[in-house]
């Protein structure tokens, strides 16, 4: 059996170099989609939305990480991930996030003048990421 090609792939955020690891392929949450990419992929720039980005490592296990705004950069061999926020299932407090997922949810149902709309929806969509992610806890390691 042919053994799959890999590449190079990171996230960075604000704070630091969240992950450098060789993968299979990612699936990332876009702004205009969800997207795959693989290796060889022509050279590109994805803007990325909140949501859960998905990566199969060379040993065929899978890893998810919710990921915030940002964007995702293909180059030759390498792929990053430029973004402000990224958590490993294990690193969710699932009960701030189920927080702020229902703080969001009210801000959008009650929407007053004072309520930053498109804010508040991109709280809900980096809580709702948060908690899903947090479902593969037990999972992965």
């Amino acid at each position: 059996m042919a053994e799959e090609r890999t590449f190079a792939f990171e996230i960075l955020t604000l704070q630091k170099l969240f992950l450098q690891e060789q993968v299979r392929f990612v699936v990332a949450p876009g702004q205009e989609g969800v997207f795959e990419v693989l290796p060889s992929h022509a050279p590109f720039v994805f803007a990325l939305k909140p949501g859960v980005l998905w990566l199969r490592q060379p040993n065929g296990k899978d890893k998810h990480i919710a990921v915030g705004a940002g964007f995702l950069v293909v180059q030759k061999e390498r792929i990053s991930v430029l973004t402000r926020s990224a958590e490993l299932p294990s690193e969710v407090d699932v009960a701030r996030a189920q927080k702020a997922k229902e703080r969001a949810e009210r801000r959008l149902a009650v929407r007053t003048p004072d309520i930053d709309v498109p804010r508040a929806q991109a709280a809900l969509q980096r809580a709702l990421a948060r908690l899903r992610v947090a479902e593969y806890a037990g999972t992965e390691k």
